[in-house]
């Protein structure tokens, strides 16, 4: 493992991934020019890395040239943020895709799995040696759906691929990942990357996970950090509250219909003033009482977050 792999593991063991909407026009062209301020916009917050061309930022329905051109553009709009690309489809997609990301400046890889095919942990194992082997960037596994990477076959390639240094778990199975994560040690990181993360964060947190991705923030990126702090803080009736007045009802809203976990972070970015333009196709958008529904909570949340605000001002006019 060199020193930049060190580095990036260092920074997303503690802190909040963003995960970047693709914006498209109306026409659902990629809108690069605003995928550009969305980046920066995100990066001023400073997350522990930004994460484009990733599920929320529709991965699967992107081009190979734009899946680059979406990389190429966050490498310089993140401001230093590690910018770590999202790659997927298949054995040979995967490897052109993380060289040409590499070539742009990313700084790591996460691998999606493999489209739609389930397969044993060897041939899992072979795909994710295969594009470890194709760069030297890093490279962390996204573990989930078709592409669960069981503890033993995650420390064998541990063993054989030293630019693997870590798993974004999507399961919640939290037996497997304390496992790994005790017999791992320092070797891999690993991030909580369940849908809506901050359901569980408390629990990770306690188990020594302390990092994972948010869609919220890539539309509430001050509340999304609060939410963090107060999870890493330990300050259990804040986290409490917000999870029965936002994470939980937010959670309801994206179960209610296939594909709302990306069309959520769209209807949250337009709501709150920053717009992305609409999903692609298969995706759908949010219906009307659910984008209500989300309305409400992302006015909830801004209240929340000008109230301490305005009792700093009133106190400081005296």
């Amino acid at each position: 493992m060199t020193a930049a792999h060190d580095l990036l593991k260092r920074r997303i063991s503690e802190g909040v991934l963003a995960f970047p909407a693709t914006p498209f026009t109306a026409d659902l062209a990629f809108d690069p020019a605003a995928f550009e301020t969305h980046v920066a916009h995100l990066a001023r917050s400073r997350p522990c890395a930004v994460v484009p061309a990733g599920g929320a930022g529709e991965l699967f329905s992107l081009s190979p040239e734009e899946q680059d051109e979406v990389v190429r553009l966050a490498v310089g709009a993140a401001a230093g943020v590690p910018v770590i690309a999202g790659v997927g489809h298949g054995h040979a997609i995967a490897i052109a895709r993380a060289r040409a990301a590499e070539a742009h400046g990313a700084d790591g890889i996460l691998l999606f799995p493999p489209y739609l095919v389930t397969a044993e942990q060897e041939g899992l194992a072979a795909y994710v040696e295969a594009v470890c082997r194709a760069v030297a960037l890093p490279v962390i596994v996204y573990s989930r759906n078709n592409g669960v990477i069981a503890p033993d076959t995650a420390l064998r390639l541990a063993a054989r691929c030293p630019n693997f240094i870590g798993l974004k778990d999507g399961t919640g199975d939290f037996e497997a990942v304390i496992g790994l994560a005790r017999r791992a040690g320092e070797r891999l990181v690993l991030v909580n990357g369940v849908p809506t993360a901050e359901i569980i964060a408390s629990q990770c947190f306690a188990a020594g996970i302390r990092s994972y991705s948010s869609a919220v923030f890539s539309f509430l990126p001050e509340f999304a950090l609060s939410y963090f702090d107060a999870v890493r803080d330990g300050r259990r009736s804040e986290v409490d509250r917000w999870l029965a007045d936002f994470y939980v009802p937010l959670t309801a809203i994206r179960n209610r219909k296939r594909g709302y976990a990306v069309a959520i972070v769209k209807a949250g970015l337009r709501l709150a003033g920053r717009s992305a333009g609409p999903v692609r196709p298969p995706l759908i958008e949010l219906d009307q009482r659910d984008e209500r529904d989300l309305a409400r909570l992302i006015e909830g949340a801004l209240a929340a977050m000008a109230a301490p605000a305005r009792v700093a001002a009133q106190a400081a006019a005296g």
